[in-house]
Order: structure tokens, then C-alpha cells, then sequence
């Protein structure tokens, strides 16, 4: 969650400083939050616990030799106006495709700048349209650790 504080407090900086070279400014057209997020984005991290089950990848795509050997993609589908369908898949050299959510219905709330991501009415992410920053982590019902967290750019 402080990942999160201090993303919302970077990007709000970076808004202030921003420099309007438009001479004839027009009001802001009202967005749709499902359609301002929706689009496929690139993993740029993925960090996975399950238990004793750890996936870390601190940067991707990987790339060992010039080829690339663990990327990943995450897919928001506008399924209504303030809903989109989450599909995470990675991409392992020597195991394909990789899905990790499918379907995951998410719910799109405007949050000033940026839009807070809602899964069965707990904030598990943020969005700008071109940046994802996701992060959940729980127990499981026999008390194992669960995280899932990852960044990923349009």
C-alpha cells in the first residue's frame, strides 16, 4: 500500500508541474473510468507467494542472451461502464503461457488523477490509463502467505 502512497504522490507532483502549452484550453471531456483503463499492458514486475511457492521477477521482460525467456501481460476489457474483465498471463521460456487471473471482473473508481481498482469491494490496485500498479496479499484458509503484485506500462 505505500508503494501505492508514494506512486499517487509522485504522479500528483509530476501533474503540478506540468506545463499547459494549450493556448485555448477546453473543459475536460468526463471519462468513462472503465474505458480510460482499458487497454493491454506490458509486466514491467511480478512478484507471486504462495505458501512456500515464491515468484519473483524484479524487472521484465527477462532477457538471457539477447532472447527473452519471462515476460508478461495483463489484459482490461471494458465489460460496462465502470467495470473491466483482468486477465494476467506470464510468459515462461519452456512453459508457454502462464495464466495467473482469468476473468477477474474489477471495478473502475475515479480517485483524482489516477483510478482506484475495486475487486469485491477491496482496493487492490491503481491505474492511469498507462501505468497498472497492483497488490493484494491475504492468508490462505490453511494459513499460508498469499501475495500477488506486479507493475505494467501500456
Amino acid at each position: 500500500m505505500k508503494k501505492i502512497l508514494v506512486f499517487l504522490f509522485v504522479l500528483g507532483v509530476l501533474a503540478a508541474c506540468k506545463k499547459d502549452n494549450n493556448d485555448d484550453p477546453k473543459p475536460d471531456q468526463p471519462a468513462e473510468p472503465a474505458a480510460k483503463v482499458a487497454g493491454t499492458y506490458k509486466l514491467s514486475s511480478f512478484h507471486f507467494i504462495n505458501g512456500a511457492n515464491e515468484v519473483e521477477l524484479e524487472k521484465l521482460p527477462v532477457v538471457e542472451s539477447g532472447k527473452t525467456v519471462a515476460s508478461g501481460t495483463v489484459k482490461l476489457t471494458k465489460k460496462s461502464d465502470g467495470k473491466v474483465v483482468m486477465n494476467l498471463n506470464l510468459v515462461i521460456e519452456g512453459e508457454g503461457t502462464i495464466p495467473v487471473l482469468e476473468d477477474l471482473e474489477v471495478e473502475v473508481r475515479e480517485s483524482g488523477k489516477v483510478f482506484g481498482l475495486y475487486a469485491d469491494g477491496e482496493r487492490i490496485g491503481d491505474a492511469d490509463g498507462d501505468f497498472i500498479i497492483f497488490n493484494v496479499s491475504g492468508t490462505s484458509e490453511t494459513g499460508d502467505e498469499l501475495l500477488l503484485s506486479f507493475n505494467a506500462n501500456k
